[in-house]
């Protein structure tokens, strides 16, 4: 699935972002994978549009205004994803960390459930849940 331009303008203008060439690629890039990826894995899809530096300035940024979040940092290695409109930055969001390749993969909200007692959620800012085992390929 494909985010057109015009809408890239309109999310980035949303959160006080001007629209540059590099930041409507990161975000078309991490609006298209569906699971987690990381800075590099970035710069060698998004190497035609700009350099290591500002691919990761824009991630930075994009967290910073809560386009993006860091859903892993597994094996030293930071992953990101986009935060979809009327999700919590905040949001249980489980994941998958495979201990042997690193790949990251998101888990239905419906694998695991969890309860936040309603005084903690008050304080809660953000939270993360991920599994560690192998994967399909891994265990083959």
């Amino acid at each position: 699935m494909s985010i057109a331009v015009p809408e890239c303008k309109n999310i980035l203008r949303k959160v006080g972002l001007k629209s540059t060439m590099t930041r409507i690629a990161v975000l078309q890039a991490l609006w298209e994978h569906d699971k987690p990826v990381s800075h590099s894995d970035l710069v060698q899809s998004l190497q035609h549009v700009g350099d290591q530096a500002t691919i990761y300035r824009n991630l930075i940024s994009f967290v910073d205004k809560g386009l993006a979040r860091v859903a892993s940092t597994a094996a030293g290695i930071v992953r990101y994803e986009l935060v979809r409109e009327g999700e919590e930055s905040h949001e249980v969001h489980p994941h998958f960390v495979c201990q042997t390749c690193g790949v990251v993969t998101c888990l239905p909200k419906s694998t695991v459930t969890t309860t936040v007692d309603p005084v903690w959620r008050e304080r809660l800012h953000k939270s993360k849940l991920q599994f560690v085992g192998l994967c399909t390929q891994c265990e083959a």
